[in-house]
């Protein structure tokens, strides 16, 4: 089994840069059921599963008419089964290019996609299997005191941020990441992932309010919560991710970009096949057990899904939990709860429990606007054809 390593944002440059417009526009789009694999996911029908396989044709006619769009992967699961899987023809993501578009490349289930900051939402996880093992054992622990080594900047308001702090986005730290783009050496994100100590970084910052008052959107911060497992385990990051998380899952593909000490950027670095992000989905789920063993708690699982920030203007009509998002949808006059990792680009895992349902979008939409949107296609047609 290959587990997840370690990838140089350097390496990244190595993408060509052949840009050329392959859009190709079908029509008459015909389901076929996804294929079944010793990956532990099992297969099934939308029509088996209680889901109107006309909306869904509908839905990949209107993607397919729609020339220039950058979906690159659509997955349906309902009732632990895959019922829809697809994947487009797309741009590589190229670090180098101004455009960051690269190579155009057909995306398949063995692709390892850029999650973006879905990596956020799996970092949460992995932080749920450090306390389903006993390394963490108090989220209202002060951050200051796992890091000794920086008394000297973690002064002041910054001396009482806590790990609860951290996972619902109000350190009160400042960092920016939205007048640059990533690739950007004026991004806070790129000083970051550059830094030859990150963490540090992320301590310099100035405070802005005061810890666990207000909700600040802060990549930075994702990070030092991996860097505590590390020193509460004793073991890498990514040691730790693969040896409790993703092996468990049986992922076999997987890339992990690290930052400028070596740990693993985990705030929006990770790559996974599309089935393999899928597994996190089928995870909270199945109350935290993969196979029969408890991966993580179902106490984890109701805590991070649990709206801690009322409301956010980040992303509108949402709340938001431990490194996850919250969304209430409407369907047939009912309102039900979908949870959901979010990340640049239009990465988007979305988990609906009361229809025993997730549904993941990849894409490549990292400049300028879309001229689709998941949301619009999970309103449009996704959602309104569940039976």
């Amino acid at each position: 089994m290959k587990k997840l390593i370690f990838i140089s944002l350097a390496l990244l440059v190595a993408f060509t840069d052949c840009k050329k417009d392959s859009s190709v526009v079908t029509n008459d789009y015909k389901y076929t059921p996804p294929a079944k694999y010793s990956d532990g996911i099992e297969a099934s029908t939308l029509a088996s599963e209680g889901i109107d396989e006309d909306l869904i044709a509908g839905m990949m006619d209107e993607i397919n008419s729609r020339s220039g769009h950058a979906i690159h992967n659509i997955l349906i699961l309902r009732n632990d089964r895959l019922v829809f899987e697809e994947y487009f023809e797309g741009y590589k993501l190229d670090w180098e290019s101004p455009d960051l578009k690269g190579e155009i490349m057909q995306y398949s289930r063995e692709t390892d996609h850029f999650m973006a900051s879905v990596t956020k939402s799996v970092t949460s996880v992995i932080a749920g299997v450090a306390i389903q093992l006993g390394y963490l054992t108090d989220l209202n622990k002060k951050i200051v005191d796992y890091f000794p080594e920086y008394s000297g900047i973690m002064t002041g308001g910054k001396a009482d941020i806590t790990i609860e702090n951290l996972l619902t986005m109000r350190s009160g730290l400042a960092f920016d990441e939205s007048t640059y783009l990533y690739n950007d050496p004026r991004s806070d994100t790129y000083k970051m992932i550059h830094s030859d100590d990150p963490i540090a970084y992320v301590f310099s910052k100035p405070m802005t309010t005061t810890p666990g008052t207000h909700f600040f959107y802060n990549t930075g911060t994702t990070n030092v919560l991996a860097a505590i497992i590390e020193k509460e385990s004793g073991m890498g990051f990514l040691d730790f991710s693969n040896t409790y998380l993703f092996d468990p899952l049986q992922t076999e593909g997987g890339l992990w970009l690290t930052m400028g000490n070596g740990l693993p950027m985990a705030s929006g670095g990770i790559y996974l096949r599309a089935r393999e992000l899928a597994k996190i989905g089928l995870l909270f789920l199945n109350h935290g057990q993969w196979e029969g063993k408890q991966i993580i708690s179902d106490d984890w699982i109701s805590i991070s899904q649990y709206p801690h920030v009322a409301a956010t203007n980040y992303i509108p009509n949402t709340s938001y939990g431990y490194q996850w998002w919250i969304k209430n949808y409407t369907i047939k006059g009912t309102s039900h709860r979908c949870f959901f990792g979010a990340g640049w680009g239009e990465q988007y895992l979305f988990i609906i429990p009361d229809f025993n349902m997730i549904v993941e979008f990849n894409s490549g939409y990292y400049t300028g606007t879309n001229n689709i949107s998941p949301f619009d296609l999970m309103e449009n047609y996704i959602l309104r054809a569940i039976h």
